[in-house]
């Protein structure tokens, strides 16, 4: 998968050569409800034996327009590209948010970032808005469009247990701790990436059962307590306990009696994969 890093506004013009179905949007987690806008996305490039592209914004709006300089994420635009590539996209721009790029009018938008992209079909969720202030919406889109040389596909919302599928509830549930709901609309169980540090002295002090956790990115956090994880650095995982019971955002600790398995080096990268809160804070020994 391709990936192209845009600012506004662009000095020279990109040499897009080839027409294309591009997908727009925040796709923050890119959870059930923007995976099925890409199915379809998809659909749509291969009946028109075209490549697939997606555009997507980085920091999100709200970091610039409202100053959430801490805004948290389910997905960082690493771990959002990597989600990205599974699903058949060929090319993504990654446009950068900024000021100038905010209060670029929803025409322009159009002009410089669709027509001279030579995206000939757009797909959107039915809430999608852009340009100087949200003036731009799918209304707008089909408007242009009949004048334009590019289609327009708005995807409807999707609903599963009477709730609208949204990034806003998936980030609700993990930060409520109902991390057990999130499959319902993530389409998998929440994840974050970090480091774990193994102590030099490993394998000639007592056995490790417990370690601190780095977290790698603006990964959305759960609620404080105790939640039972899976660990896993590349073909190898075990089942422990992922502990946040201190008031500072950064002390996170992980637990379990399997944790030698997963050291190669003394800094070590891994995916934590939550599946439930539990009740209590002692850490429990995990035999597996």
């Amino acid at each position: 998968m391709e990936i192209l890093h845009l600012t506004h506004p662009m000095n020279e013009p990109l040499d897009i050569q080839e027409p294309h179905v591009m997908a727009l949007g925040f796709f923050d987690g890119v959870h059930l409800g923007h995976q099925f806008l890409l199915q379809q996305a998809k659909k749509i490039a291969n009946k028109k034996n075209l490549k697939l592209t997606v555009m997507t914004f980085d920091p999100h709006p709200s970091e610039i327009i409202k100053c959430e300089a801490d805004r948290k994420y389910l997905t960082p635009l690493a771990s959002k590209l990597e989600e990205m590539s599974k699903h058949g996209v060929d090319k993504v721009f990654v446009m950068n948010f900024t000021l100038p790029f905010a209060s670029l009018p929803a025409s322009e938008f159009i002009n410089q970032y669709i027509i001279n992209l030579r995206a000939t079909h757009i797909v959107v969720g039915f809430d999608f808005t852009f340009g100087y202030k949200a003036q731009g919406n799918v209304d707008y889109l089909r408007q242009v469009s009949m004048y334009n040389p590019f289609e327009v596909t708005v995807i409807s919302k999707r609903v599963t247990n009477d709730n609208k599928i949204s990034s806003t509830l998936i980030r609700e549930l993990i930060s409520e701790g109902d991390v057990h709901l999130v499959p319902y609309y993530l389409g998998k169980h929440y994840e974050m990436n970090g480091l774990i540090n193994f102590p030099m002295n490993l394998y000639t002090q007592q056995k490790l059962n417990n370690i601190k956790f780095q977290i790698q990115g603006k990964y959305i956090l759960p609620k404080r307590g105790l939640y039972k994880v899976e660990i896993t650095n590349g073909d190898r995982t075990i089942q422990g306990f992922f502990k946040h019971n201190s008031s500072h955002d950064n002390h996170f600790e992980l637990s379990s009696n399997k944790l030698e398995r997963l050291k190669q080096g003394n800094q070590t990268e891994i995916t934590v994969k939550f599946f439930n809160k539990v009740a209590y804070m002692d850490t429990i020994p995990i035999w597996n």
